[in-house]
């Protein structure tokens, strides 16, 4: 076993620091809002993480059905792939329970136990966002045809699933949108909690297959921005911008017009709606303005820009979603 398999990654990225950087006008330096409501200008690997984010945890049977329950709603095809994947991590999971109850303890084994946890997550992460690399760095310089490989296609759209379900403020909304209002509930509830690390992933699979399964009927449409207002982006980079969606709760819409901003003059949108045509839209300022605001309200701490004068008008929109209780509860 080598010394890199024992290494555990402790910090976690639940945006691409990568992408962020296209912020960093050439730099890994961006302008974003921190927890105390201020301007920064820091490195990109300071936000948007937490320390084992993705580590795995145990799963007992009711998570395991919980899961399941889930995946079930997927096409079948779809749900046995999840399955799949679930069944790998109980297998490690298995191999470590028979590890403990042999009472052998070895320092090497604890140690490939742990980065395992910290890890496995983690890189398949890595790996959808190396199999985008190539597509995101076409569609920055306006090369839309890049998708016409299906290949592309596939992986961007595996990519872009993942970057809505990975995220930090999608997680918390989520959860704190389960009911309570029995035992079953709060156990079904602190059981996504729990195995969210799995979940996350699972819809992340789904939502990307979705898209890729719906790609002629969707309008998908690259956006240039050659306003005096660039785009900004932020913790939840992909946000639902349709006009449906609610700005003050946590609810499934029956539209998604999903807009992902690439760098501060080009975005990417996936729409229901006939706002946008395919191909190439040049927005006017004010297009750009409504975009911004609503990644700022969907957002939960980081909006992030190229410029301080960029974020600074958005400021007051910064998790516009979860500042309303009902219960005792965000409603997001």
């Amino acid at each position: 076993m080598s010394r890199k398999d024992l290494e555990a990654k402790k910090r976690h990225h639940y945006v691409w620091a990568k992408y962020l950087t296209r912020w960093g006008s050439g730099t890994n330096k961006v302008f974003y809002t921190t927890k105390t409501g201020k301007i920064a200008h820091d490195s990109v690997r300071a936000i948007a993480a937490d320390d084992y984010f993705y580590k795995t945890t145990a799963l007992t049977n009711m998570h395991v059905e919980v899961i399941k329950g889930f995946s079930r709603k997927s096409p079948d095809r779809l749900h046995q792939q999840h399955v799949s994947y679930l069944n790998d991590f109980l297998r490690m999971q298995h191999a470590e329970a028979i590890y403990r109850e042999s009472g052998v303890q070895n320092q090497e084994a604890e140690l490939h136990l742990h980065a395992m946890k910290c890890n496995l997550l983690e890189n398949l992460h890595a790996s959808h966002e190396k199999g985008a690399l190539t597509v995101l760095s076409a569609l920055a310089d306006e090369q839309l045809d890049v998708l016409q490989d299906d290949q592309h296609m596939i992986e961007f759209m595996m990519f872009f699933g993942h970057q809505i379900s990975r995220t930090k403020p999608f997680r918390d909304g989520v959860i704190q949108a389960q009911p309570r209002r029995n035992a079953l509930e709060i156990e079904v509830a602190d059981a996504m909690a729990h195995a969210w690390w799995f979940l996350s992933y699972m819809f992340g699979m789904s939502i990307g297959f979705n898209l890729y399964a719906s790609r002629q009927n969707d309008r998908h449409a690259l956006l240039v921005n050659d306003t005096n207002v660039p785009f900004i982006t932020s913790d939840h980079p992909v946000v639902n911008v349709h006009p449906c969606v609610s700005e003050t709760e946590f609810v499934a819409p029956e539209h998604a017009d999903f807009y992902y901003p690439i760098s501060p003059r080009i975005a990417y949108i996936i729409c229901d709606s006939e706002r946008f045509t395919s191909g190439k839209n040049w927005v006017d300022e004010d297009t750009v303005v409504e975009l911004n605001a609503k990644v700022a309200a969907q957002s939960m701490v980081h909006i992030i820009g190229d410029t301080e004068k960029a974020i600074r008008p958005f400021q007051t929109h910064i998790g516009r979603r979860y500042r309303r209780t009902f219960e005792g509860r965000v409603t997001v």
